[in-house]
């Protein structure tokens, strides 16, 4: 049998001038104005879809959002998010044991 494997991504906002995810700045970098963490968010936040990638290792599955080269190149196999692939039987039953099930559909 084979598998549908659909890795997963988020919508996230990143600053131009910032090396990680900041949910409140905007993408040139300019501080966002009349919005807060628990109120109004201001309307001219842009989202951009991120992938998360699956490493997997033996029967274990991790996830990352930026894996570097080295990451790739250290694991026996990787998905890369926001992807779709086709995947065996084993590889299927390792995403079902470790929890991600619910990207799997049998085709």
């Amino acid at each position: 049998m084979t598998y549908r494997l659909n890795t997963t991504w988020v919508w996230e906002t990143w600053g131009a001038n910032y090396s990680e995810f900041t949910p409140y700045s905007r993408l040139a970098a300019r501080p966002v104005t009349g919005g807060t963490a628990t109120g109004t968010i201001n309307p001219f936040l842009t989202d951009i879809p991120r992938g998360i990638t699956f490493l997997v290792n033996g029967t274990t599955v991790t996830t990352q959002r930026n894996p570097s080269q080295d990451d790739l190149n250290a694991a026996e196999y990787y998905y890369q998010g926001g992807a779709e692939y086709i995947i065996d039987d084993s590889m299927a039953q390792i995403f079902i044991d470790a929890g991600y099930g619910d990207y799997v559909t049998q085709i």
